[in-house]
């Protein structure tokens, strides 16, 4: 059963009241410290009785002959209802209804003035045994103040610091709130590079006087410069600290503005609250692309649990058969292709490195475009400039018949090199060869202008075949195998090839690496052998990670907050300095040579160098 129960006890004129949630089987009533609910009234005995749920019903019964009442009739047992009032030696339970998830909320009202009565009766004061209190307190005070203050202060104005700190006597260390962190080791002894201001806390323009290029944490152009996060920098970032980091990786640090976000003005903006991993985070958002009707790329934020939604990248490629068990088909024969054949991670490990063409396609999809040619291919490039290539090679083809040139491919290519009396063409499959050659680097050898006059006959033949090689690899077997082409009227290029684009960040506000994940097989997040076509979105989800990740406090996962997986600064969002502090290194600057003063040595040349570069 789910129980929240409510302590209501009356402080002067008004009532001080505390809440908590009981989840369990019994819920005992007692005096006793391990009881569910304790009333420190020392007429109750250690147990008094216990609260148990069964078919809906909620049940009170004493431990043994103690009586209590309801609705002002004395009992033993009672099945109480939503209304109904439970009265204990003067206490008072009240049994609401609660419309959530609970069974019941119990307000337990506390008679305070009998119960403060009972306790003087067990409790001696210093003043019943004659020890002058007032006196104890200023003798206390004025210790503390000499030992702590006064001793101190004066070993820092006298100048004798060292020889206080040597001695038994306090000295100004325990002033101190710990040793720098690494990053600030530098500044020594100058805390007034930090401190601007003496017994006042490190303020955000001493931090961000140095720190000029930290990002803010939201989107400036919807909150605007002056939204705050967290009241200043030294809530996340503790200096003088023990753990050893200047950063705070707990979730408390985020869940205290995320548990509830309506309380930091987020209302309506689509975040959702969470306050763990494990137990209480929305599912994931992926950031889609979309070519749109004004010829450029967009991109929206979905659901990944989101019904119907595809990727729109414009690429034709099924996964599933690249990704047969059996193999498929190459220039070399059967290929067993893996993940990492084309997905290949950046160094570092986070992203993946861009899928292209001439790496990772080219060996078997070759862009051949003429039957009678099965040697030549033509580049991968944009449509205008696939066409202008064709009519350069007919033109060339058509000069080379006309003017009497060399027909024979290979002296075409290479004219002038030595073959052997019996050439031998190595074994390969119809249409392909050893080393496609590029129609460009045909009329680059020849050497012959492609623009000469050729008179209306060439122009003809030069048309008609750039036509049907334009077909052919636009709608028959090349082009339109890997892409969207949809017809043009009355254009240039009758074609027109929707432009391919991957998205190269799903989940942009997170951060994963797959280095991090190298020992996992591909398919443990991706399930790609299964997919038929491009659009699927082939990203994990939640349910997904938590198999391996857990919240915080997990024991049987691996615990993860959110600093895990989240960066708190955005790197797409401006910084947070705007130019305060722009003489800040040179006080630092300043600083060391004070440092180095004194230590009574001379700078180090390294130290010289550092500087010299700061500047």
């Amino acid at each position: 059963m789910r129980l929240l129960i409510k302590y209501i006890e009356s402080r002067g004129a008004g009532k001080e009241v505390s809440q908590f949630t009981f989840e369990g089987d019994i819920a005992t009533i007692g005096r006793g410290t391990d009881q569910t609910i304790q009333i420190a009234d020392r007429r109750l005995p250690l147990s008094h009785s216990r609260l148990t749920l069964a078919g809906g019903k909620l049940t009170l019964a004493s431990s043994g002959d103690y009586r209590f009442a309801v609705n002002g009739e004395s009992t033993r047992r009672a099945q109480l209802q939503a209304g109904d009032l439970v009265e204990i030696s003067g206490h008072s339970i009240k049994v609401k209804a609660d419309d959530g998830e609970l069974d019941f909320v119990l307000e337990v009202e506390l008679a305070s003035e009998t119960v403060a009565k009972l306790r003087d009766r067990f409790q001696t004061r210093l003043r019943d045994v004659k020890v002058p209190e007032r006196a104890i307190a200023w003798t206390l005070f004025l210790v503390i103040l000499i030992t702590t203050l006064a001793i101190p202060m004066a070993g820092f104005y006298l100048d004798e610091r060292e020889e206080l700190r040597e001695s038994m006597l306090p000295d100004d260390g325990q002033w101190l709130s710990g040793e720098l962190h690494q990053n600030h080791a530098f500044l020594g002894e100058n805390c007034d590079v930090c401190h601007a201001k003496p017994f006042v806390p490190t303020q955000d323009e001493d931090c961000l006087g140095c720190h000029q290029t930290v990002t803010h944490h939201f989107d400036t152009e919807v909150h605007g410069d002056d939204y705050q996060v967290g009241s200043r920098c030294a809530d996340c970032h503790q200096e003088h600290s023990t753990t050893g980091s200047i950063i705070r990786s707990d979730q408390g640090v985020c869940t205290t503005c995320h548990a509830k976000l309506t309380d930091v003005g987020m209302d309506g903006d689509g975040l959702l609250p969470a306050t763990d991993f494990s137990a209480n985070h929305p599912d994931f958002k992926v950031s889609l692309l979309q070519y749109g009707l004004d010829d450029d790329w967009h991109e929206k934020r979905v659901n990944l649990d989101e019904v119907g939604i595809a990727e729109g990248s414009n690429l034709i490629f099924p996964h599933d058969v690249h990704l047969d068990a059996a193999g498929i088909d190459s220039a070399d024969g059967k290929v067993q292709m893996e993940c990492s054949d084309c997905h290949v991670p950046e160094k570092g490990g986070m992203k993946m490195q861009a899928v292209n063409m001439q790496d990772h396609c080219a060996s078997c999809h070759q862009l051949t475009f003429d039957p009678n040619s099965p040697d030549r291919v033509v580049p991968h490039g944009s449509p205008p400039e696939l066409m202008r290539t064709l009519r350069e090679y007919y033109a060339l083809q058509y000069l080379t018949e006309e003017l009497g040139a060399e027909t024979d491919e290979d002296q075409k290519l290479a004219p002038g090199t030595e073959t052997d009396a019996d050439p031998v063409r190595p074994v390969r499959r119809p249409g392909r060869v050893e080393r496609p050659q590029l129609i460009t680097d045909l009329i680059t050898a020849m050497q012959i202008d492609p623009k000469a006059s050729i008179g209306a006959k060439a122009a003809i033949f030069i048309e008609a075949r750039v036509a049907d090689a334009a077909e052919n690899l636009f709608e028959k077997q090349t082009c339109t195998v890997c892409h969207e082409i949809t017809a043009v009227a009355d254009a240039e290029v009758p074609w027109k090839v929707l432009p391919v684009r991957i998205s190269e960040a799903w989940y942009p506000l997170s951060d994963f690496s797959h280095e991090g994940h190298k020992n996992m097989e591909c398919d443990g997040c991706h399930l790609a052998r299964d997919s038929e076509v491009a659009t699927d979105i082939l990203m994990p989800d939640i349910a997904n990670c938590r198999q391996c990740h857990g919240g915080e406090d997990a024991e049987n996962l691996l615990a993860s907050n959110c600093i895990t997986c989240h960066k708190f600064h955005l790197d797409d969002q401006a910084p947070m300095g705007n130019g305060h502090g722009s003489s800040v290194m040179s006080d630092i600057l300043t600083a060391r040579r004070h440092i180095d003063e004194t230590l009574k040595t001379e700078p180090l040349a390294s130290d010289i160098t550092q500087s010299q570069e700061i500047e």
